[in-house]
């Protein structure tokens, strides 16, 4: 062999291990190799680098974490314990331990003093007072002892106030338990019936109230309890027809009545009163129907006596109110009304205090005329006859 080509044969198998060693494929297949083998690699976490533990929390932190953790589990805890509790929990064990040492105490005073000022707000006179006193001595311990106590000995209070006030034309039903309850009842028995229980007592009340009405009312009053009682009312709306609706249908029946009285030609006085009636308030037509009209037609009547002479409201009838046309009336009604002829309606007042029931109008004394509903039309028509009865005699 030719002394170049064995130069050159040698050059290249000298370099052929450093080519193979420097390859990609190669390199890899080294690394597999040595794993496999057993040499020291280091361990790899699953999730990549292994994280780093927190140092242990320091016990009384700990402890300090779990107190102000309970603290914001309490309902009774108010806005601003909670908001200073969070913010000591976001920060360091010197931040907690503070906040139980000193802010919480804070905190609580004022979340309780803002509590003072609302049961005030919505108290009765006795629990007023008391917290008025409390927020002037202005301590932890006064206002403290007003909201544990001190509020619920004054609620009790109140709440036997309230039950006395709705014995006023109270129900049956009413009746009976409030001489009960004032009679032995605890304070939490007297809270629940002052707050929720006197409204299933009382709505069995109204609905007796509204039944008994139908005795003696006028077509207005009967309609509307007839609508009221076919429509299954709620306690509300019982309580809402007892109170004021009932009123506002016996003055409507009350005006009909007043104005059938001016379709019978009246003498003057009886119709300057039932024109004042009309003229005036619910309380006005009332008495009229009750005692206005009977002194309205004795004065009628002794003006005839005095003159000998029928008035000029009864023209062509001798006799004055005696040979007047006169509505045919149905005196209804067992109650304890006193007055006689046209009674109308007496009641016509609101109920009186928060808890009371309204008089009924089961023992108003009332009197309808014949036809009634249609009194309103036809006492137009009386007056424009009446006139022109006077003019014809003018004439004469």
């Amino acid at each position: 062999m030719k002394l170049p080509r064995i130069a050159t044969v040698v050059a290249a198998a000298a370099m052929a291990p450093a080519v193979l060693l420097s390859s990609p494929a190669f390199a890899a297949d080294s690394a597999t190799a040595v794993t496999s083998s057993g040499a020291s690699v280091p361990d790899q976490h699953p999730g990549g680098e292994k994280p780093v533990e927190k140092p242990a929390e320091d016990p009384q932190a700990a402890k300090d974490r779990a107190a102000i953790e309970a603290i914001l589990k309490d309902p009774e805890s108010g806005p601003g314990v909670r908001e200073a509790a969070e913010k000591a929990l976001k920060g360091t064990a010197a931040d907690m331990r503070h906040f139980l040492e000193v802010e919480w105490a804070d905190q609580q005073f004022q979340d309780d003093r803002v509590r003072t000022a609302r049961i005030i707000s919505i108290g009765g006179p006795a629990v007023r007072k008391a917290g008025i006193a409390a927020l002037r001595t202005d301590t932890p311990a006064s206002i403290g002892e007003f909201l544990r106590n001190g509020q619920h000995v004054a609620r009790f209070e109140d709440d036997r106030v309230e039950l006395a006030r709705m014995l006023n034309g109270a129900g049956k039903g009413i009746t009976e338990a409030v001489n009960r309850l004032l009679s032995n009842g605890t304070r939490e028995q007297v809270r629940e019936f002052v707050a929720t229980g006197q409204h299933k007592v009382r709505a069995e009340d109204d609905r007796v109230a509204v039944l008994r009405m139908l005795n003696g009312a006028g077509p207005g009053l009967k309609k509307g309890i007839i609508e009221l009682l076919e429509g299954n009312p709620s306690p509300a709306q019982l309580r809402e027809f007892v109170t004021t609706t009932q009123h506002k249908l016996r003055d409507t029946d009350n005006r009909v009545l007043i104005f059938s009285i001016l379709s019978t030609n009246p003498g003057p006085e009886l119709k300057k009163a039932a024109v004042a009636a009309l003229e005036g308030t619910p309380e006005d037509r009332a008495a009229f129907l009750k005692t206005g009209q009977h002194e309205a037609r004795a004065k009628d009547k002794a003006a005839e006596g005095q003159t000998g002479k029928p008035d000029a409201g009864n023209t062509g009838n001798a006799g004055g109110d005696k040979g007047a046309t006169k509505p045919a009336v149905v005196t209804t009604g067992t109650g304890t009304g006193t007055g006689t002829g046209t009674g109308g309606n007496t009641n016509v007042a609101p109920a009186g205090g928060s808890g009371s029931l309204a008089k009924t109008g089961a023992g108003d004394e009332n009197a309808w005329i014949v036809g009634g509903s249609a009194a309103a039309l036809a006492a137009g028509a009386g007056l424009l006859v009446a006139g022109r009865r006077r003019r014809t005699s003018a004439q004469g």
